[in-house]
Order: structure tokens, then sequence, then C-alpha cells
């Protein structure tokens, strides 16, 4: 037995072990007995009861190191015989460790450490071990040599180290670290076998895509060449770029520093000279040396890349779910529109995929919720999503770039109110000209109500102030507006006495002049034409406004419309004045105040309507039909809408026969 002493400082020593990473000092210990012509590594993982990593082995069947070389292997930092040779003896395989530190490693994973080696020297085979403990960590006790007949190998064992960082080597990510990093050299020589915790590492099972760029990068009027492997993995993995040499032997290991969401990948680039500029990517990429040089330019590949990877990925996912029939859409797209729904919907259902539930049933009713969601609070989808799934800072991110909620979300709003309008006029065509339809529709309990939800067709300026509410009501909310107190407690009358009762109040505020705009709405039902009668009783309800001296000096516009179906001859010809805009039937101003009276039918109303929405239907290529109409009001009024109506239309084909139109209130 002989002791040897490492001629080093020993926090040095310690500061080489780097014992808060076990998994990378396992990674070290394989790779030295690969470079020692290892064709199986095994990595065994004892535990306690309890389960806590309790001693950590690691035995190859390689060449084992001779007694003439251990006192050297051990006795010093650097100095490593690899640093002479590129490729081993006997199998030529490239090889890994340079630096002469690797077995320094050993104390990240015990306190105690222990290596028994088996190889071939002059005068026979021989054992040797070598110990060493941390309490002294710079002295390795090598005992003396003795003929065995075991195959060549060697068996390091690690024990004592009671820490909760060990039991970092039994995740899953230790073991997705060990792929990542052997995968290339496992791909180049697929006779070896590394078994990592019972299980043998098989990269090439585990690998989705793979992709090679060749490509130049210049430094200091030099050309190198250098070629990028990108990897994508079926399991998860720590996104890494290694760097490594021209055999693919990994150098050094970097952040990536790119944005991938849904992707689990690792990238290698190799150089022929990277092992020479070891450590050099700590400068960082702002430094002017070829590695940053290098990195940079690889980044930017990776960028471009994973662009077409995310278009390509997400019409995968879209694809298996329409395989699976799990996709909430059906048949083809019928608009514009709903392609834009359709194309947000994937966006955001595949960026955050891998946090939705696994089983097909949990997915499928997942998919339908987002579906809902992205049609009719896209504005909100984001915060929904963060909600749902606790998405991580980067998927949070991407998110907020695709959606990009200030646009895309309104054009979606928009495109759905848009439909929802086109519905809507669809649906009050039928009702106001269908010659059956307008028979049983009642202006008070359901024109009038459906109406006080779909004040947008009497002009988008307009907001309701009052419905169905006496003259006097009308006025006072009015004065409100205008911060004044309520009016004087005689009520307001027309001229036979009566209290008016008004259908619609709609204002809006005027920035010009500090001038206020009403419009009172006076509706009728469908099948009631707008005549003599029906106008002196809206000229009325002006009149009783206009006579008022209580808004004498008031800066006010007043409208006072009547809408029916269609005019009577009289009242046709009074509405069609040389002197008056067509409609209007009345105009006085009398202090600060104008109120003018109009007659308007439904057909103008509705294709006023429709030419403000003219250019999104042609963009939308949304021409609802009667039943899309019909739907419209199912789901938006069903409490109003007359019993007929909530029929499906064959229904009513059926029953029309039998009905009995009664006579609707005026």
């Amino acid at each position: 037995m002989r002791r040897v002493h490492l001629e080093a400082a020993e926090d040095h020593v310690e500061r080489l072990a780097r014992e808060g990473d076990p998994v990378g000092a396992v990674k070290e210990l394989v790779w030295n007995a690969l470079d020692a012509e290892a064709t199986m590594v095994e990595v065994e993982i004892l535990r306690s009861e309890l389960g806590a990593v309790e001693k950590v082995v690691v035995r190859d069947d390689g060449n084992g190191i001779t007694p003439e070389t251990c006192a050297s292997t051990f006795d010093r930092i650097g100095g490593s015989w690899k640093k002479l040779r590129r490729f081993s003896i006997d199998h030529h395989r490239p090889l890994h460790g340079r630096a002469g530190q690797g077995r320094l490693r050993g104390f990240a994973l015990g306190s105690a450490i222990r290596w028994t080696t088996v190889a071939d020297s002059i005068g026979g085979r021989f054992l040797t071990t070598v110990s060493a403990d941390r309490s002294s960590r710079n002295d390795f006790e090598i005992s003396d040599p003795r003929p065995s007949e075991q195959d060549t190998g060697t068996v390091f064992e690690a024990w004592g180290r009671q820490s909760y960082i060990l039991n970092k080597l039994g995740e899953d990510k230790a073991r997705a670290k060990l792929t990542t990093e052997f995968a290339p050299y496992l791909a180049m020589f697929p006779g070896l076998e590394i078994i990592y915790d019972g299980v043998t590492l098989n990269p090439g099972k585990a690998i989705q895509v793979e992709k090679t760029f060749g490509f130049d990068f210049t430094h200091d009027g030099m050309t190198h060449q250098a070629a990028l492997r990108v990897i994508e993995w079926d399991m998860r993995v720590d996104r890494e770029l290694h760097l490594c040499d021209a055999d693919g032997i990994v150098v050094d290991i970097v952040d990536l520093r790119i944005q991938a969401p849904g992707f689990d990948f690792t990238a290698y680039v190799s150089w022929d000279q990277m092992a020479s500029h070891a450590g050099e990517f700590l400068l960082g990429e702002a430094a002017d040396g070829p590695v940053a040089i290098l990195l940079t330019r690889s980044r930017e590949i990776l960028r471009e890349h994973f662009k077409v990877r995310t278009v390509e990925r997400r019409g995968e996912i879209v694809q298996q779910w329409k395989d699976k029939r799990l996709y909430p859409y059906e048949g083809e797209v019928g608009s514009e529109a709903e392609q834009l729904e359709r194309d947000t919907f994937d966006i955001i259902a595949t960026t955050v995929q891998r946090h939705m539930p696994r089983p097909d049933k949990h997915l499928k009713a997942t998919l339908a919720l987002l579906r809902e969601s992205v049609k009719h609070q896209p504005e909100s989808v984001n915060r929904i999503l963060d909600e749902v799934f606790r998405l991580n800072a980067e998927d949070r991110t991407e998110l907020e770039r695709l959606l990009d909620r200030t646009s895309l979300a309104s054009i979606i709003k928009a495109s759905s109110s848009v439909a929802a309008r086109l519905d809507f006029l669809t649906a009050l065509s039928h009702m106001v000209f269908d010659p059956e339809i307008r028979k049983v529709v009642k202006e008070r309990t359901q024109l009038h109500k459906i109406l006080e939800n779909e004040t947008w067709i009497f002009g988008e300026q307009y907001s309701l102030l009052a419905s169905d509410r006496s003259l006097n009501t009308v006025l006072d909310r009015h004065l409100k507006i205008l911060g004044r107190d309520n009016r004087a407690p005689e009520p307001v009358r027309r001229d036979d006495g009566s209290v008016a009762i008004v259908d619609l109040m709609l204002s809006r505020s005027r920035k010009f002049h500090d001038r206020r705009q009403h419009l009172i709405v006076e509706l009728k039902a469908p099948d009631v034409n707008a005549g003599d009668k029906q106008l002196q009783q809206i000229k009325s309800y002006a009149n009783a406004v206009a006579k008022d001296p209580q808004f004498a000096d008031v800066n006010v516009e007043w409208d006072f419309w009547l809408v029916a179906t269609d005019l009577g001859d009289l009242v046709e010809m009074e509405v069609q004045q040389r002197e008056r805009p067509a409609g209007c039937a009345w105009d006085l101003t009398r202090g600060g105040m104008t109120v003018r009276v109009w007659v308007k039918r439904w057909s103008e109303i509705i294709e006023e309507c429709k030419g403000r929405l003219t250019y999104f239907q042609e963009h939308l290529q949304h021409d609802p039909s009667v039943e899309q109409a019909l739907e419209y009001l199912r789901l938006h009024h069903p409490q109003v809408i007359p019993m007929e109506l909530r029929l499906p239309q064959q229904s009513r084909s059926d029953q029309s026969a039998d009905a009995t139109p009664q006579r609707n209130e005026n």
C-alpha cells in the first residue's frame, strides 16, 4: 500500500469536484470508461429502504488502469495521457477527457470513493485499488497490485455522502441528460452500451426529428466550416447547445437562449478547433473570438429552423387531433372569419398543448372550451390559459407574441360581432317582411324588447337611455345628463292633454359646440303601416318637447323617428318635400334646441346598416341564411321572439295551414 499526494491546494480540488453536480460526475466517469475502450458501461444506484441514494457504482469492461500508471494518474492535476492522443489505441475512438481532472468529480457522489481496476501489464494481469476520502481530498491510497484472472475493466464506488443532492440521480432528468450527452457518440459507435439505473440508454428511440446544417463563419479574415446538428426528443430535456470537436466529442455546454416553446431538443455544433478553445464561451457573444461568432451564427440558424418547425409541428398536432376526432371544428372553412378563428385556435392550442390533459376524453373537452374562449373572449384567452394551465414564463411570452392581443383579438371579436349583426339583420328582415311572420310579431312585447339590445341599428353613436317610458321620464333623464335638477312637477303633455309614451330614447354626446343629441324611436308592428294618424302621434311628441320652456335655451338636438314597414300615401308625400331632406316630416329650431321628425321604413334602416357592414361582409364572406338568422334570435332573444320563430322552419311549414294569425298590438 502506498499513499500519493495530489500537488494542489485543497480548496482548488474541492472546486474541481463540483459537488453540487452529481449527474455531471456520472457523465465524467462514463466518458473515462469509454476512453478506456469500454464497450459496456453500467451505472448502478443503490438506495436505502426510504429511497435515499446510499451508493453509486460505475463499472465498465474497458482496459483498466495499469499498476505503472496509477501513481501518475492520481498524483497531479492535468498531464493526462489523452492530451497526446486524439483517438484510442484499440478501437480508434475519439477521446473525450484531456484535462486530467475527471477523477476528482467522484467526490460529488460520495465522501468515500474507490476504484477497483484490472488491467494487463508487464508480467501479466493485475488488480489494483485506489481509494480516497473527502476528509483528505489530496491523498490517494494505492494498493499493491496483485495477479488477477478477472476480465479487464474498472469499478468505481462512492458512498457515505448524506445529501439530498444525490437524489437528482434518480430523476428522469438525469437519464435525459446522459442521453443527450452521449447521443452523437452512441450513433457513431452503435456497438456500445450504456446502462443507467437499470435502463439502457437508447437515443435512437427517443429521437423524433433530426437535422444537420453545414455553415461557414469568418474570424480574423479566415473562413471556418462548422456543422449544427439539431435533435428533437420525445422526452423532457434541458435545452442545451453542445460545443463539440470535429469528432462529435463534447467540449463545453452552453445555454441556448432562444425561444422554441413546445420543443424538447438539443443542439450540437461541431468545429475542428473547438478543443483548443475550451472555456472561451464564458467570455460571451460580446467577445470577438471565434467561439463568440460561432455561437451567434448557431443561434441564428436555430431561430430560423424553429420558425419553420413551429408551423410544421402545429400542423402535425392538429392533424393528430383530427385523426382522433378531438378537433373542435368540423367540415371545411366557410368564410375568412372562420378561417381566422381556426388559425388563432390552432396557434393557441398547439402552443399550450403540452400543458393539456393526456386522456382523450379530457383533452377533447379542453379543446372545446378553448374554442369557445377564442370565439367569444379572444382578449381574455391569455389570462384564462395562464389561470388554467399555470404557464411558465416562456410559454406566456410566446403566447402573447403569437396572439398579439391588441390586434388579433380585436379582429376576432370584430369578426364575431359583424357576423352576429348580419345574422340579426337577416332575422329582422324576416320578421318585418315575411307575410305570415309579420302578422304575429307584436310591437311592445316582442319587437320592442328585441331592439332594446340591438340599438346599434339606429346608429353606432347612440346608447340607450330609456325604453317604453313616459315623455316626462325621458326629459328627466335628459336634464340629469345636463347636470340639472329634475323638471318642475308639471308633466309634459300633448295637445290633447295625454301623457306620451315613447318606445326608445337613445342619446349621444357631440364634441363639437358642446351639443347633445337625442333620438326618440317610435316603433310600429310589422303589419301596421305609417299613416297620417301615426305621423300625427310622433309629431305630438316632438311638439310637447319643443314648446316646453325649460328646454328653449339648451344646446340639444331632438330627432323623432317613426319606424314602420311601409308608408301611407299622404305620409309618403309629406316626407318627400323638396325643401327638406328625404324622410324628414318636420324641422324646427327654437332657441338653442333643434327638433326634427323623421319617418323611416324598416327597409331603409336595414339597408343602411348593411351598407355600414358591406366592407366586413365582403371580407368575411358571411351571407347568413334565414335559418342561421333565426338561430341567432333563438340564442340571444329566446324569451321574446314569437312562438312561430322558436320552431325550425320545417315545423313552421307543417303548422302553417292551421295557424290563425291574431291582430297584433299597435
